[in-house]
């Protein structure tokens, strides 16, 4: 924080600097005028009222107390002693300002100030002048303090006896406050100029407080300006001669600056230890204000470093100490520190409450009224300069004025014309920025519609190319011949019936007045509609139900058109909902109208993204997670408004979306109305009332059921296990196909079962889709790379997306290999199977390497798997000192199971726990038979974790060839 300095809203340092020209030249015409007035009438002599401040100020020395000091003033004033009452009032002033009295201290300034003039003592009315400007400038009234300090720069300049070192010091003090004024308003130049007149004038007078403090003034200039390294030099400087002068105040205020200029170069430890220093020096001290900034300036830095606690202690401080002075300027900092720690914390109320506070106290109110006091003090200048000099330079001044007012006038107009020019600009501006946001936007959509478009063209030929060549070479067996063609049946139409959804887009604008008008029973055609979903909803674990208010209604409707809706409303809640909750359709023909409702209770859609859910390719966030043409909505919104009827949504984000279609159950007049045969009836198993204890032919718990057959408690199979992620259940058959002869195989439909079933059984590698609900392949590979359990898990990234940036982005995420949809059969296996060997050959040259003994055998392992060994050793070397260690101990600490354990070890070293544990305690053995000569067998076998010696002997020779009393003999011989 600056020496305190307050902030006045100029529109610009120029202006600033203009106004504070202007004050210093009325203000120096106004004073002359006074003093040329007042000169004539007879006055002491400078050498006689030296003589009687140097007599009355012996006398004000010896009392200290502002009590004793104001009992001193009072007894004065009824003696009629005006000399020891001027200057008792001084002292007494400075006493009121210490203790942040201000306005105590400027009455008795401004009483000292009058009893100067009455004595016709220059030097003790300079002396009041800048103690009132100080108090002023203390307070914030920049205004005020201007004027008294330029009238007392004014009367140093104007008193005969210059060279007085009384009348020298006065005058620097005069400078000090214009310099501190002018780098509050942004004049760095003058104030830059009137500094370095300060420091010359001081340098003279050999003060060194004096040379410290405008040491410190340019220092501050200097940080302003930016100019980091020149404002260490120069306070620096104003350290060296504050401790010359032994001034406690101005050394930590120095160790404040340091502390600042640490900060602004990202240094906070150090920056910490300067403003502790500050802190430490104040706190003693009865200088609340100088106590205060140190202690503000700890809470802040405390504060970014994200240390609440310590923030609050010295905030709490600051804040005391901020009330005690009544700084509302530090007051509103302080609450908006508050308000940044409760809102981190998540505590809103108190966030809210010290939002509150900040703004009020915030308010520029203040500084307003300090710019039109200001104005209002230069009008009251320039009119008594204007009467002071009416009679003899009344043309001038007129000529003067105009030149003003014209000047005025063409400043303004150039304002104007700038201020016209600039906001022409921001809007021109704003007008390109927010048509760049909605380029971007459009190609945001036509990028992730191409992107998803493309997965699901690939993810169907994938199934169907791959069935077909293996037909071609003869690789399906008969017996599955008719499921495989099935599948390819299937995905066969899901193809079509996505090139058919994005044609009719366009087909249903034109066909308006041409539908194919039926009538029938609405009811039982929706239900066939929906129970052709079932399947769908089964495998997602939702509970489809259909809620008719009648059981048969017989009207007009277009059958095509009832199919689309009812499908890609239904197929959206399916696919938006939450794993075991329920999809709802109700309907409800009356009069005129059909009314169909389709709710779910997924994950909502939001405000913004209910403004353009009906439009053409368009896709919320949730929508791109889930993969779609983002066509579904805009063909319904579409075909509901062909048939006159319209479409409504209500939605809220976690809680669910409910569409509510309205169309009319009459053709219009004229149309040809066709009668559509309706046969069977509302199959029970999706009625709302209806016991639906239907299980599905779940995709995801024939994996399940897979995984648990996959875990690696069942020994009576060794082959490696691969887990394949993918939700397209004919994709992940076909990749079984392909894998199922050589591996064990485990399947997960979404990214987050996925990433459950790896953690439990710890697969030799993960093959996985991309664009999967829940979580998709990047975030699953991420992960998987992540974990310590999985990290050395290949993963194999079979993908639609082809794009040089998915590609990259998956690299970065620590993908072992991509495959693009549709790919080859031998494809998938050859990039499976290299993975996997090349996994073997690592743990192979480690296994080696380890069985010789050579020291350096883990660098043949990748960075984490060396770190999980390490993890292992650390591990098993404390148990053994504990003489507890077992493989269930390890797995425990490794907070591990001892089958994640056991997979995890011997993927990455090839060795069971127990043998790798065995291992390392015969290592630990030798090298204590090789180094402690003074332990004995009993000892070595207790610290390697046996207590039978038997057994540690028969062990030991099994590894090392002979027992351990031969081994330690051999050495020894």
């Amino acid at each position: 924080m600056s020496n305190r300095r307050y902030t006045l809203l100029y529109s610009s340092p120029q202006t600033a600097h203009a106004l504070l020209s202007r004050c210093g030249l009325l203000a120096v015409t106004c004073l002359a005028v006074v003093f040329l007035l007042t000169s004539c009438h007879s006055s002491p002599s400078p050498s006689h009222l030296e003589a009687l401040r140097s007599h009355a100020d012996s006398i004000v020395d010896e009392v200290e107390e502002e009590h004793s000091l104001d009992s001193l003033v009072n007894a004065a004033e009824r003696k009629g002693d005006r000399m020891l009452e001027m200057r008792a009032r001084k002292k007494l002033g400075r006493v009121y300002r210490e203790a942040n009295f201000f306005i105590k201290a400027i009455d008795c300034h401004t009483r000292e100030l009058k009893l100067a003039e009455q004595l016709g003592d220059t030097i003790a009315a300079v002396q009041a002048l800048n103690n009132i400007g100080t108090n002023f400038r203390r307070m914030g009234i920049l205004d005020e303090a201007v004027d008294y300090h330029y009238r007392g720069l004014h009367l140093c300049e104007e008193f005969s006896l210059k060279d007085d070192s009384t009348a020298r010091k006065n005058r620097v003090i005069s400078l000090n406050g214009i310099g501190n004024i002018c780098l509050t308003l942004g004049d760095t130049e003058t104030a830059d100029s009137v500094f370095n007149a300060a420091l010359e004038g001081e340098k003279r007078l050999g003060s060194h407080l004096g040379q410290a403090i405008n040491y410190a003034n340019l220092g501050s200039l200097y940080e302003r300006n930016g100019q980091i390294d020149s404002a260490w030099t120069f306070y620096r400087r104003s350290m060296e001669q504050n401790r010359l002068a032994k001034s406690d105040l101005g050394i930590s205020l120095c160790y404040t600056h340091f502390g600042r200029l640490n900060e602004k170069q990202g240094r906070r430890a150090e920056a910490i230890a300067e403003y502790r220093k500050a802190y430490e020096i104040m706190a003693p001290s009865d200088d609340r204000w100088h106590t205060m900034e140190p202690c503000l300036a700890l809470a802040e830095i405390y504060i970014k470093m994200g240390d609440d606690a310590t923030a609050m202690q010295y905030l709490d401080t600051a804040d005391r100490l901020a009330h005690d002075l009544h700084s509302l300027e530090h007051q509103s900092q302080i609450a908006r520190l508050y308000y940044d720690i409760y809102n981190r914390k998540g505590d809103t109320r108190q966030a809210l409450h010290f939002y509150k506070i900040y703004n009020e106290l915030g308010d520029s109110v203040s500084s307003e009224k300090n710019i039109i006091h200001m104005q209002n003090m230069r009008v009251r200048y320039e009119h008594e300069q204007h009467r002071a000099e009416m009679e003899s330079v009344n043309q001038q001044y007129r000529t003067e004025r105009t030149l003003k007012r014209l000047s005025f006038a063409a400043g303004m107009l150039v304002v104007i014309l700038a201020a016209v020019i600039v906001c022409f600009m921001l809007y021109a501006l704003r007008a390109r920025k927010r048509k760049q946001e909605v380029q971007h936007q459009l190609d945001e959509m036509r990028l992730s519609f191409f992107t998803n478009i493309t997965h699901e063209f690939r993810t169907p030929l994938t199934v169907i190319l791959g069935y077909s060549r293996m037909m071609e070479e003869g690789k399906v067996p008969m017996g599955d011949i008719t499921r495989v063609a099935n599948m390819v049946s299937r995905q066969g139409s899901r193809l079509l019936s996505l090139i058919n959804q994005l044609l009719d887009i366009q087909k249903v604008k034109s066909a308006v007045g041409k539908c194919d008008w039926h009538r029938g029973d609405v009811v039982l055609f929706l239900s066939n509609i929906i129970e052709s979903h079932l399947n769908m909803a089964h495998s997602r674990g939702i509970r489809l139900l259909y809620a008719p208010k009648q059981q048969k209604a017989v009207c007009d409707f277009v059958p095509d058109y009832a199919q689309k809706v009812v499908c890609n409303l239904v197929t959206n809640a399916i696919k938006f909902s939450k794993e075991g909750s329920e999809v709802l359709v109700s309907l409800d023909v009356e009069g005129d109208m059909l009314q169909m409702r389709v709710a779910d209770f997924g994950s909502g859609i939001s405000q913004a993204d209910q403004q353009r859910i009906f439009e053409p390719f368009y896709q919320t966030e949730s929508d791109k997670k889930n993969v779609g043409s983002g066509v579904g909505l805009a063909l319904v919104k579409q075909i509901v408004s062909a048939l006159n009827g319209s479409i409504s949504l209500v939605s809220k984000v976690g809680e669910g979306s409910v569409f509510t279609v309205c169309i009319p159950v009459k053709a219009p007049e004229g149309v040809e109305v066709k009668s559509l045969e309706s046969l069977g009836s509302v199959p029970t198993s999706i009625l709302l009332n209806a016991e639906n204890d239907v299980m599905p032919e779940a995709y995801h718990s024939a994996s399940i059921s897979e995984a648990d057959d996959a875990d690696d408690d069942n020994q009576s199979d060794t082959r490696q296990l691969v887990l394949i992620v993918e939700d397209n259940a004919d994709v992940a058959e076909y990749m079984t196909m392909q894998l199922k002869t050589r591996y064990r195989l485990a399947i997960a439909h979404d990214g987050m079962k996925g990433l459950e079933m790896a953690t439990q059984l710890v697969p030799d590698i993960i093959v996985t889709d991309v664009m999967m609900p829940r979580m998709d392949g990047y975030e699953l590979c991420q992960a998987v790379k992540q974990s310590e359990v999985l990290n050395h898990i290949p993963v194999v990234i079979v993908t639609a997306r082809t794009s040089q940036d998915d590609k990259l982005r998956g690299l970065q995420m620590g993908v072992d290999a991509y495959i693009y949809k549709p790919f080859d059969a031998e494809e998938l296996a050859v990039t499976v199977g290299n993975l996997l060997e090349k996994n073997r050959l690592l743990r192979e040259r480690y296994m080696k390497a380890a069985a010789e003994h050579q020291p350096d055998a883990e660098a043949a392992l990748p960075p984490q798997d060396r770190a999980f060994l390490d993890r292992v050793n650390a591990i098993v070397d404390k148990e053994m000192n504990d003489g507890n260690v077992t493989v269930d101990t390890v797995a425990a600490a490794l907070c591990l199971s001892p089958a994640q354990f056991r997979r995890k070890l011997g993927a990455v070293s090839g060795s069971t726990p127990a043998v790798y544990i065995r291992t390392r305690q015969m290592y630990a053995a030798q090298h204590l038979l090789d180094n402690r000569p003074d332990l004995t067998i009993n000892e070595v076998a207790m610290r390697c974790g046996f207590y039978d010696m038997s057994h540690f002997t028969r062990v030991f020779k099994q590894t090392m060839g002979m027992t351990p009393t031969q081994y330690r003999k051999g050495e020894e011989g």
